[in-house]
């Protein structure tokens, strides 16, 4: 018989993973616009794509929370220290289990590719901040070196 629970945990997995689809498409769409955006310093849509994931994440942090009481549950029902693929592989129906650890696999799979692209757009955002620090440096050297001449000639 089908554990309610594990069926319940599947699901919220599959919830999980489709905001993790969104936050794929939007982690891409930021590295796009953060490669276009190379040499112009981070346009406002990088902000507004963020303030879009964070959304995501905060939806995420909620289906996580119900999750983990979900496993809670289990491991007081099944009777087992912890949820893991192993602890549970004897305790559900084949089927079910099998279910769960692709729900699994695939949840590390977008969580990985997410990673990955976080990596590149971070490396890019860095860039684009030292290259506008490297300009307002060089801008304030100048407006210095300016201002040293300018009082150098009311002498």
């Amino acid at each position: 018989m089908k554990n309610i629970l594990i069926e319940n945990i599947i699901h919220n997995f599959e919830q999980q993973r489709l905001l993790c689809e969104k936050m794929v498409a939007s982690a891409q769409e930021q590295l796009e616009i953060l490669r276009q955006a190379k040499k112009a310093g981070m346009p406002s849509q990088v902000m507004d794509i963020m303030a879009e994931r964070q959304k995501l994440l905060d939806d995420l942090q909620v289906l996580e929370v119900e999750n983990r009481a979900l496993q809670q549950q289990v491991i007081s029902e099944l009777e087992i220290n912890e949820f893991t693929l192993s602890k549970l592989k004897a305790k559900l129906e084949s089927e079910q289990f099998a279910n769960l650890k692709e729900m699994v696999n695939q949840m590390g799979n977008i969580l990985k590719s997410i990673s990955e692209i976080d990596d590149q757009n971070q490396l890019l955002m860095k860039e684009s901040l030292a290259r506008v620090n490297k300009t307002k440096t060089r801008v304030n050297n100048q407006q210095a070196s300016k201002a040293y001449n300018q009082a150098k000639n009311l002498k």
